[in-house]
């Protein structure tokens, strides 16, 4: 094979986000099966999503000093070897146990597939279109939520939920030979920088930067707010709360897949044209509204307004990923990838904080005599990232006003 081109390079991290995105957000269509099949209750359901999260971060740092050390395309098929055990461990779950384990070990295989997109694409692409690349392959990933939520649910309904996770340990394997044959760390012609030394050497300098923590508490509610919903509590929501059939909460899904998709699409471009600050700004305010709205005036008729309130949700969470870039910036190049995964370990916590809060609190609140989850529960759930979005812009306003004196 000749050497490949920029263009192979992206298709094949496209498809490892896209496995990532698939696997972390197919409890949300499946939750009721999961619940029915092997018991679990709201808690349970929040605990073991959120395991996914709590791994995924913990494998941050140590990801960020492989990744400057060995580059992406060693070390990203590697990680893919525990994702194909738990899909097959989670396929064969019968208890809370079982699917516990098969969460963790997805979270572990697919921790770096983010991560090793934007490591390599900072070394084949100008700084000034990182954004729009790393944000053009997330909307591209967003595939993947996409395809849990109509089609999964038809899928679902059709061979079981068992099957789907058997057919995507097939799918993580394709995608680790793509990326090992389709991907290079550098391009033919480029100089290759990589890091010598403690493998765990610059954190020090990442973590006390002013400007990083001005981002970090933003990646937390942004990203955190994005996955914990989307991947879960907006399935439930609809089930609970409105009265959803699975075909009508599969629409609404589907709208919030949109609505990542949309909102990864616009926001590199936008950030490269524009500033990153500005757009994090408006972004974190649409988030805002939304999040008002599901704790303030929950019960909504019109599914259109709701399909509607999904998509603004998922289209200002996803500006989340231009921080990565942000971040990666601010730092040496031999140092990206421990940059872009300090940053990154900040959105999984926020993801595994926000789904056992939010669970913990629905199911504190209890069932009503219909046997739902009830409507104050979820309001309350939602005030949790309601209040910390509030708290994570007032946090980052410094940031903007440094960057508009720059200018």
């Amino acid at each position: 094979m000749r050497y490949p081109t920029f263009r192979w390079v992206f298709v094949a991290f496209a498809l490892g986000n896209l496995v990532a995105v698939f696997l972390r957000s197919a409890n949300a269509v499946i939750s009721p099966d999961l619940m029915h099949d092997i018991g679990l209750n709201a808690e349970q359901l929040g605990s073991m999503t959120s395991f996914y999260f709590i791994t995924f971060a913990l494998m941050q740092l140590p990801l960020g000093a492989a990744l400057d050390r060995y580059g992406s395309r060693v070390v990203i098929p590697l990680l893919m070897i525990p994702a194909m055990i738990g899909c097959i461990v989670y396929a064969r779950a019968t208890s809370f146990s079982d699917v516990a384990i098969g969460r963790l070990l997805i979270g572990i295989g697919t921790a770096g597939g983010l991560m090793g997109a934007v490591k390599s694409f900072g070394n084949w692409v100008p700084a000034n279109r990182l954004a729009t690349m790393t944000t053009s392959m997330m909307a591209l990933g967003g595939i993947g939520g996409i395809m849990t939520t109509s089609p999964m649910a038809y899928i679902n309904a059709a061979y079981g939920w068992r099957n789907i996770f058997y057919g995507s340990t097939l799918f993580v394997a394709f995608v680790a030979v793509a990326i090992w044959l389709w991907s290079r760390d550098f391009p033919a012609s480029g100089t290759v920088t990589r890091s010598t030394g403690n493998p765990f050497e610059g954190f020090r300098s990442i973590y006390s930067n002013r400007a990083f923590w001005q981002m970090a508490p933003l990646y937390f509610s942004m990203l955190g707010t994005l996955l914990a919903v989307q991947t879960l509590w907006a399935g439930p929501f609809l089930y609970d709360v409105l009265a959803y059939t699975p075909s009508q909460a599969g629409f609404s899904l589907l709208m919030m897949g949109i609505g990542a998709i949309l909102g990864y699409g616009i926001s590199g471009p936008l950030a490269d044209r524009y500033g990153t600050p500005k757009m994090m700004v408006g972004a974190q305010l649409l988030l805002i509204a939304m999040l008002s709205v599901f704790v303030l005036y929950p019960v909504i008729e019109s599914h259109t307004i709701v399909a509607a309130l999904y998509l603004c949700f998922s289209l200002g969470a996803a500006f989340n990923v231009i921080l990565l870039p942000q971040a990666r910036r601010l730092f040496a190049v031999h140092m990206s990838g421990r940059a872009a995964t300090a940053l990154n370990i900040f959105g999984f916590l926020g993801a595994y904080f926000f789904q056992r809060s939010m669970g913990f609190v629905i199911e504190l609140q209890g069932k009503n005599a219909d046997g739902h989850y009830g409507k104050l529960g979820y309001q309350y759930a939602f005030a949790i990232p309601l209040v910390c979005a509030v708290v994570a812009l007032v946090n980052y306003l410094p940031l903007v006003r440094s960057s508009q004196q720059k200018d």
